[in-house]
């Protein structure tokens, strides 16, 4: 291999280091205020008055998914949450999204069938230490939180966040 092209493969690896250690620092950054430790504690009321623990799914890994009727990001996303729902425990909660009505026909008009439960005022999210959506926690078997991850993620990296979790 010439020196040209050693130098060029080698200083798209620097940049694809380089992107890679910003990316977990912006990640960091925007979760530094996220909750750790243990969630077995948790429980809630989903909009079918459905009463849920995170002790009761004890055993398995959980991701409890914030987000909001009027985030685009968040429509991005929804498929990949209601595809991962079908397979691994999800709830969902919608934050800042106006009352149940208006969820319930965001849901029905996107065909959404995953578990949410109602954090109107956003006293939940704030109690997490969010300040915006989507944000996915995943919880292990244990009800320890293993991941943060804010903004957009693909079905891929929840799904192997959510294997990594029952490990």
């Amino acid at each position: 291999m010439t020196t040209k092209r050693k130098n060029y493969w080698r200083s798209w690896l620097i940049y694809i280091t380089l992107f890679f250690v910003v990316m977990l620092g912006a990640n960091w950054w925007k979760t530094r205020d996220a909750p750790t430790g243990n969630l077995s504690g948790l429980s809630g009321q989903l909009m079918d008055g459905t009463v849920f623990s995170i002790a009761d799914f004890s055993g398995k890994p959980i991701m409890l998914h914030f987000w909001a009727t009027w985030c685009p990001i968040c429509d991005l996303e929804n498929s990949s949450i209601q595809s991962i729902a079908e397979d691994y425990t999800v709830i969902t909660v919608a934050s800042w999204s106006e009352d149940k009505t208006n969820v319930e026909h965001y849901m029905q008009e996107n065909q959404l069938t995953f578990p949410v439960m109602l954090d109107n005022s956003g006293k939940l999210a704030k109690r997490f230490g969010l300040s915006g959506v989507p944000v996915s926690f995943i919880i292990d078997a244990k009800g320890n939180i293993q991941f943060v991850e804010t903004g957009y993620s693909t079905e891929m990296g929840l799904r192997l966040r959510l294997w990594l979790a029952a490990q």
